[in-house]
């Protein structure tokens, strides 16, 4: 436990994790890092507990109806280093699998709308949602009926394998886009 209190870490605030002083809950839990159950303690008497044996108490979970909260023992250091490095493995785990973006000008060619097609199909079968845009810069702004129409047409080709977030393709800041989602 830190004995210093101007160094003494009250409130992590990129996770928000209570520890120490910072626990107001009169009744506190305590959990070992081996998850054994100590039992319930008064605020006082948890801190004392976790004094001794020169730990934290970083609050897990808070039950406003019993005003009592769970917190772990532990070395704040170590359990904030493995909970970042747990995170950080999460995340890489972790497949965007959102949305796909494919961009064209109002003027494409047959042959590329194609490709953009058939590009957007292998992302739908894949289950991603699609977004297709197409930007309108200057003086392209006369051209936004053909812009509207060939959006209207990808969406009809593409309507066996995806559903539309609208009927109509949605007017943006410099673009018209339309959202499809993976059936």
């Amino acid at each position: 436990m830190q004995q210093n209190n101007s160094n003494f870490i009250k409130r992590d605030k990129q996770y928000k994790t209570f520890i120490n002083e910072a626990i107001k809950a009169p009744n506190i839990m305590i959990i070992t890092e081996e998850k054994e159950n100590l039992g319930v303690f008064n605020r006082r008497r948890a801190f004392e507990i976790a004094e001794e044996k020169w730990l934290d108490l970083v609050q897990i979970n808070y039950d406003a109806a019993n005003m009592q909260c769970t917190a772990l023992m532990t070395d704040y250091g170590k359990y904030m280093y493995k909970k970042q490095k747990d995170d950080k493995e999460k995340k890489k785990n972790q497949k965007n699998k959102w949305l796909k973006e494919l961009k064209m000008g109002y003027s494409i060619g047959d042959n590329d709308l194609q490709l953009k097609i058939k590009k957007a199909t292998e992302f739908l079968n894949d289950g991603y949602n699609v977004k297709m845009v197409i930007r309108l810069r200057w003086r392209e702004h006369i051209y936004t009926a053909k812009a509207v129409e060939k959006l209207q047409w990808v969406q009809e080709s593409l309507s066996s394998i995806s559903r539309p977030q609208y009927t109509e393709p949605k007017k943006e800041a410099w673009w018209y886009a339309i959202l499809l989602f993976a059936k």
